[in-house]
């Protein structure tokens, strides 16, 4: 009995997924279904008519955010562990890609690459997404908000969007400096010691807390929290660029505080999707543009903007999929999956010097 209890619950997990990566199907089918509508004939008519250069713009983006992105990885964990940008760019195009699929496929060979092949503890990896969302968040929520406020880009967009998130990224550093490095473990050791919390102080000396605790040295880097914030920024603007070509070729008159809440929307799906980005993303972005009334501003109806929005969103998911599959292709040629097959002490040490380990940057508090 408690044998299959486990099995159980295993067996549950993959039905769920399995059942959530149909109903994306399905949303995905709808999303067709509505783009191939009488109502869209005449953006597919123009779709079919695009300037080559304009789909040339929309794929030179798509790549543009892939590498943005790798980037990003790369450059959060640096402060603890340098790693060859090429190798964390090569994985973040083949677990992009993967991300299509359902049971968390892209972020479960994300963490076993880094984890078999990087030798980056699995603690580590929980830490370094942790502080690559802290940073997501700092980007973002000031610039969906002010696009939410201002509905036009002005000086005030501009000052709310980019101050904001300068504001949000100093004030992560600030607090995890005095959580990092030795003097932080020492303070934690105090405050545990003081509250008579002997178990959380054992904790607190272990392997394991030591390698948790990597994510505060990451957000302790002003310069790894700036370059990373910016790195967001650059990537939203290329987000919204996207929807603001495919949607000059398909005729929607996007601006540009429309398509950066588009495209965060689209994005921060995917993110949060369990059962993979395709029709979960497409479907809730449509759905968001009718419920911000988004083209108003553009003198259209919620529900046009709405409805041309299925072949804008289906033909910005087919660029981006060819670009990821080009992509993958290369990153799992560069990567040698045969060599994942292999328990880490099997390893070369050419592989294994892949990564330079470095000690957790010290006196940052």
């Amino acid at each position: 009995m408690t044998q299959s209890a486990p099995h159980a619950r295993r067996v549950l997990r993959l039905s769920f997924q399995g059942l959530g990566f149909v109903v994306g199907l399905l949303l995905l089918g709808w999303c067709v279904r509505a783009a191939l509508s009488a109502e869209n004939r005449e953006q597919l008519a123009k779709l079919r008519d695009a300037d080559p250069g304009q789909i040339g713009v929309l794929f030179a983006l798509s790549a543009a955010t892939l590498a943005i992105n790798g980037l990003i990885f790369w450059a959060t964990l640096r402060p603890v562990r340098k790693l060859r940008a090429l190798d964390v760019l090569a994985t973040n195009a083949l677990c992009t890609f993967l991300a299509y699929l359902p049971f968390k496929l892209g972020a479960v060979t994300r963490v076993a690459i880094h984890n078999r092949r990087d030798r980056v503890p699995l603690l580590t990896i929980g830490a370094w997404f942790g502080a690559m969302l802290v940073v997501m968040l700092a980007a973002y929520v000031p610039a969906t908000g002010a696009s939410l406020w201002r509905r036009g880009v002005d000086a005030a967009w501009w000052i709310t969007g980019l101050g904001g998130a300068a504001m949000l990224a100093a004030l992560a550093v600030a607090g995890a400096r005095p959580l990092a490095g030795e003097r932080g473990v020492a303070r934690l050791h105090r405050a545990l010691g003081g509250a008579r919390m002997p178990l959380l102080a054992a904790l607190a000396r272990s392997e394991r807390f030591a390698q948790l605790h990597a994510g505060a040295a990451m957000l302790a880097s002003p310069k790894a929290v700036a370059a990373c914030t910016l790195l967001r920024l650059v990537d939203v603007g290329a987000l919204a660029a996207r929807f603001v070509v495919a949607g000059a070729i398909v005729g929607i008159a996007f601006g540009w505080e429309e398509a950066v809440l588009v495209a965060s929307a689209y994005y921060l799906i995917g993110v949060v999707s369990p059962f993979g980005v395709l029709g979960a993303r497409e479907a809730g972005t449509v759905w968001m543009a009718g419920a911000l009334a988004l083209g108003a501003t553009s003198g259209q109806s919620a529900d046009a903007v709405a409805r041309s929005l299925t072949v804008l969103t289906l033909f910005i998911t087919g660029a981006e999929s060819v670009v990821l599959l080009a992509g993958a292709a290369a990153g799992t040629a560069w990567l040698r999956p045969d060599r994942l097959l292999r328990r880490p002490d099997q390893l070369t040490a050419g592989s294994a010097g892949r990564a330079e380990d470095e000690t957790v940057t010290k006196n940052q508090a």
